[in-house]
């Protein structure tokens, strides 16, 4: 039995506004716009992975986000090729720095909070 890693399901208040976040931000490509089971879903291309960008639901009521480090799915990273660019870019579109890693043996990384408090990591490629 073979296996693939096919996507990353986000939520979103407003799913648009968050698609276009990504595109803006990290160069993604969004295809289409479609219905799932009532909640608004915009597909975002970012490199290889297809982030799913969803709303709620009529009458669902989500539980608030954190971009605090915690069990289970803690983040999604994004390699780039300018760390420094990308986080003077972030931050004059006002994304929340959480920590910046530069170690002169280890990769060079950082963490910022997405769009509802998703936390993402940046590591230099």
């Amino acid at each position: 039995m073979a296996h693939s890693f096919h996507h990353l399901h986000l939520r979103a208040q407003d799913p648009r506004k968050t698609a276009q976040w990504y595109v803006d931000m990290f160069e993604a490509r969004a295809f289409g716009e479609r219905d799932i089971r009532g909640a608004v879903s915009v597909p975002v291309k970012l490199g290889d992975i297809t982030l799913t960008i969803s709303g709620p639901r009529a009458g669902e009521d989500l539980a608030a986000s954190s971009d605090n480090v915690r069990w289970g799915l803690d983040h999604f990273a994004v390699g780039t090729s300018d760390l420094a660019g990308d986080l003077d870019k972030l931050r004059k579109a006002g994304a929340k720095v959480l920590d910046e890693v530069t170690s002169p043996t280890g990769p060079r990384i950082a963490f910022i909070a997405g769009p509802d408090s998703v936390r993402i990591e940046l590591m230099q490629v």
